[in-house]
């Protein structure tokens, strides 16, 4: 295959900066290494075996996994220790029996009912993680209800095919953050309140662990005591949302889509690309009052330059193409048909639209997909 910066192309591809990705997976090791926390990280971003194995060469031995399905994937790619971080789903039972008989899979409770079915339904002991919400305020336990918590981990204690791991949470609001302080501040606050309910517990008995993770909380903050393992996921590729919480900059973004440039308006200043929702996905960030849907960059030497923002911003993004206004000396730079970059405002989603990635060396990586 033909790398994107030596050919026109055919339809926009998702193409992977494999150095970046190193970069950002050596680094964020690093980090946790030095701070004595065990790193299990989300593969919900780049759902790919090949960058799954750029993690074991940094010593990662445990993966968190959005899906079912997804842990199946990763399981057939040789990991066997695999967090299934949402809460289990009664109609899932069977499979999770069935996956739990050949891989150790962790998994999330957060009621008494589903516990119960889950116990039921299980031939093997499965471990378990109580999930809790911390101030995200989308699944999980208040965690403020601690008796509530308590009687849910004293039922899985005494339960015989259950093995309590301890308490989970995803600090998810930490995206409407804006800075390191803001975002210290807010994880912060989910770990002080963690490690209240860890103490409320061994008040009672029970010795738990706590298993924290989000992006912007695994990059910029620094205070980790008292937290077992985090569990980012984005960072691995980064995105245009992550350089405005601050957790990133541009140049750490790992990932963009290549797409063709079908048209070219002088008196406005706009290029047409082939590339729109379908491509990009339909994610948008706020700056300065404007909603934006990537920013350009052009191709340079092997990989990309970014174009300031206000010199390249997509401003319009519809089902098969997107408007980008530029500035007039980027306007000259541009012919038809060339290959332009399009940093994504959300590097999850816009993966998930592709069945495959491109390499800058013009290699192929096969990702998870559900439906083929």
């Amino acid at each position: 295959m033909t790398a994107p910066n030596s050919a026109p192309l055919e339809k926009p591809r998702f193409t992977v900066d494999l150095d970046k990705v190193r970069r950002n997976i050596a680094g964020m090791a690093d980090k946790f290494q030095r701070h004595g926390v065990g790193f299990r990280p989300h593969f919900k971003t780049h759902q790919c075996a090949a960058i799954g194995e750029l993690f074991r060469k940094v010593g990662v031995s445990a993966i968190t996994v959005s899906s079912l399905d997804m842990a199946s994937y990763f399981h057939q790619s040789g990991w066997d220790d695999i967090t299934l971080a949402v809460p289990v789903n009664p109609g899932q039972l069977e499979a999770i029996n069935r996956l739990a008989g050949q891989t150790r899979l962790n998994l999330l409770v957060d009621s008494l009912e589903t516990t119960r079915q889950l116990n039921d339904s299980l031939d093997v002991s499965c471990p378990v993680w109580v999930k809790v919400d911390v101030g995200y305020g989308r699944v999980g336990i208040r965690w403020h209800k601690q008796q509530a918590i308590l009687d849910l981990i004293e039922w899985i204690d005494k339960a015989p095919r259950l093995e309590l791991l301890g308490l989970l949470t995803h600090s998810g609001h930490s995206y409407g953050c804006r800075g390191r302080g803001e975002v210290a501040a807010c994880f912060e606050e989910g770990r002080l309140r963690m490690l209240e309910l860890k103490r409320f517990l061994q008040d009672h008995g029970h010795e738990v662990k706590v298993s924290m993770g989000d992006t912007p909380s695994a990059s910029l903050a620094e205070q980790f005591e008292g937290v077992d393992e985090m569990r980012p996921g984005n960072f691995v590729f980064y995105d245009l949302f992550q350089s405005q919480v601050g957790s990133c900059g541009l140049e750490d973004i790992a990932v963009a889509t290549a797409c063709p440039v079908i048209g070219k308006y002088e008196d406005e200043l706009k290029l047409v690309v082939y590339g729109g929702s379908i491509h990009l996905s339909k994610d948008s960030v706020h700056i300065d009052g404007e909603r934006l849907f990537g920013q350009l960059a052009l191709p340079d030497g092997k990989g990309w330059a970014i174009v300031p923002l206000q010199e390249g911003k997509l401003t319009s993004c519809c089902q098969e193409v997107s408007k980008i206004q530029v500035s007039p000396g980027v306007f000259e730079q541009i012919e038809l048909g060339q290959c332009v970059y399009i940093l994504p405002v959300h590097s999850c989603l816009a993966a998930d639209l592709y069945p495959r990635y491109a390499t800058l060396d013009g290699d192929l990586l096969e990702r998870f997909r559900l439906f083929s």
